[in-house]
């Protein structure tokens, strides 16, 4: 049974740590053991084992996914106020960063990007995590670049 649910039934998209193998093993061996004759010589024991086995993977896959998706939203929040200085010296025209320092009451330049950049650090901290997990490092600065346009 153990090379069955070692081959068939262990997690391609993930890998288990030790603690998470021998726990998965023994809550096999356990259902195994409780499980009558009649069962063990019956294909019900496929899906008995293939219960087990999900139902102990399951929430090791859900938490892993969940990290995962943390650690994406931290580097999406984390790259995309880099942006505001490709927006400051790339897309915006003079005339729309003269209305973003008339907006900040700001007049230098390295002054209106420091405070740029903490606005767009503040106004990420409210955005939707499922609508920033629609964007990527690179095409974060779409939304980023329609947020600093917004302002002018």
């Amino acid at each position: 049974m153990d090379t069955y649910v070692r081959t068939s039934l262990l997690p391609y998209d993930f890998s288990l740590t030790a603690e998470q193998e021998a726990e998965l093993f023994r809550a096999v061996r356990t259902a195994l053991e409780e499980t009558s004759d009649e069962e063990l010589f019956s294909s019900v024991i496929w899906f008995k084992v293939d219960e087990v086995v999900d139902g102990k993977i399951r929430p090791w896959r859900d938490a892993i996914q969940l990290n995962e998706q943390l650690n994406r939203l931290k580097e999406l929040r984390g790259s995309a106020a880099d942006y505001v200085s490709t927006f400051l010296n790339g897309q915006a025209t003079p005339a729309a960063i003269d209305q973003l320092k008339q907006h900040f009451g700001i007049q230098d330049a390295k002054g209106l990007e420091v405070e740029l950049r903490k606005r767009i650090e503040e106004w990420l901290s409210g955005v939707e995590d499922s609508e920033l997990l629609q964007y990527d490092v690179v095409s974060v600065k779409d939304l980023v670049f329609a947020q600093l346009r917004s302002w002018c």
